[in-house]
């Protein structure tokens, strides 16, 4: 069957025999809007809501008009989305407008949680108000989202619900932020719960639930998740990512890119490196990633360089060099972080909860969540063993090949179309 599968092939989601097609629903700009290209390309996408993005409209003119110094952070990044070229500007909505303010608030504001964002609620109601833009299937990926979710339902329209991190995330931050109080906003067990139940809901009304990873998957099944409805689906990268290397790593250098946090465990990645210091290992941890300034001041993050964010075209120059990857993560969906320093030919350290991408002693080491000496163990070991090193960096390179985009395409539209479970049948 075609990837313009016809919706009665899913099963009860419509009574007609019509090709899907997609009103996507993704607040921000994951994954470089992979999922509307994707599905644009497989003829299937009808109308791709979305927040705000940098080419069009107000942000675009903003950018043109406001030079980059005076710009805040915020604003930066979100001048740096682009819709991707498989998508007219004519198959996009947004709320521009509405977008910036709230991100002018938060560069002054610090978040609580009765703060809300006005964009995704007007975004939510536009979506049902223009009737999905005549699309038969809705793709979102939000618990927010579950009022939009019932009116897909209400017009007999095929339901795809991406849960993009593991849903117990909730759980492990408050765990987290008790432990090292006063460094984050911690949120109410009431409000944790509040989410859950949002994901609950959109799990059982969702015709299709897809999971990143083995450990999204585990954990929607833990929280009562139908077994039925899920598919995995891991993520990729583009093809630039697999052009010949022309690395120049540094020996010693520790790379970690990502937004900086508890979450993704930097407070331990800052133990391991005082750890390595102790020991007298050569080794320079490097920071790549947004942060907040009030948050790495604590002596919980003394020991690497924080470099802030960077452009995306730089990214990879980062990966080029460095030595190693490190990525000591509390929970995740699948980190494309740690699939891009692969495809750089970089081991990587990571946690069992980042993604399925690293296999233990053969592209890099797999350490337990919560623990400096081991990370610091990995990593010294790779730093000191030069052939190590190379095998494994090697071994990295080969694994991410087989996280192409291309591949995670084939994945996608094999998962909603229903393809994976004929061919399994």
């Amino acid at each position: 069957m075609s990837p313009r599968s016809s919706l009665s092939a899913q099963g009860d989601a419509g009574p007609s025999r019509r090709p899907l097609k997609f009103a996507v629903l993704q607040l921000g700009a994951r994954m470089h809007y992979a999922v509307p290209a994707l599905l644009k390309r497989a003829g299937m996408l009808q109308h791709f809501y979305t927040d705000a993005v940098g080419d069009l409209g107000l942000t675009a003119a903003l950018g043109r008009l406001v030079p980059p110094r005076w710009r805040p952070a915020a604003i930066k990044r979100l001048l740096g989305r682009k819709i991707p070229d498989e998508v007219s500007p004519t198959e996009v909505t947004t709320v521009q407008t509405l977008s910036l303010l709230d991100r002018l608030r938060h560069s002054v504001e610090q978040p609580t949680e009765l703060s809300a964002d006005v964009a995704p609620a007007w975004l939510r109601q536009r979506i049902t108000l223009e009737n999905f833009k005549g699309a038969n299937a809705l793709y979102c990926l939000d618990p927010g989202d579950v009022p939009v979710i019932d009116a897909a339902k209400k017009r007999g329209m095929f339901v795809v619900y991406e849960q993009i991190i593991a849903p117990q995330v909730g759980w492990i931050l408050r765990e987290e932020r008790a432990r090292f109080p006063g460094l984050e906003p911690q949120d109410s067990e009431e409000v944790v719960e509040a989410g859950i139940r949002l994901e609950r809901e959109a799990w059982e009304k969702a015709d299709l639930v897809l999971a990143p990873s083995d450990f999204v998957r585990d954990g929607l099944l833990e929280l009562g998740a139908p077994a039925e409805k899920i598919r995995l689906v891991p993520y990729g990268l583009p093809g630039k990512w697999f052009g010949p290397l022309d690395a120049d790593p540094i020996t010693g250098r520790v790379l970690f890119v990502g937004g900086v946090g508890l979450r993704k465990g930097n407070h331990y990645l800052a133990e391991a490196c005082r750890i390595l210091a102790d020991r007298g290992v050569a080794a320079e941890f490097r920071v790549v990633g947004p942060y907040d300034a009030r948050e790495i001041a604590s002596p919980l993050f003394t020991g690497p360089t924080y470099v802030g964010q960077v452009p995306r075209s730089q990214v990879r120059e980062e990966f080029l060099r460095a030595d190693l990857f490190a990525f000591p993560t509390l929970v995740e969906g699948f980190a494309l972080s740690h699939l891009e320093a692969m495809a750089c030919g970089l081991p990587v350290v990571t946690t069992p909860n980042c993604g399925p991408a690293v296999r233990d002693g053969q592209d890099g080491f797999v350490v337990p969540p919560r623990d400096p000496r081991a990370l610091a163990d990995r990593i010294q070991a790779i730093i000191s063993d030069r052939a190590l090193r190379k095998r494994l960096g090697a071994s990295a390179r080969e694994r991410a090949a087989t996280f192409s985009w291309s591949q995670y395409h084939e994945r996608l539209l094999a998962a909603v179309t229903g393809e994976d479970q004929r061919r399994a049948a």
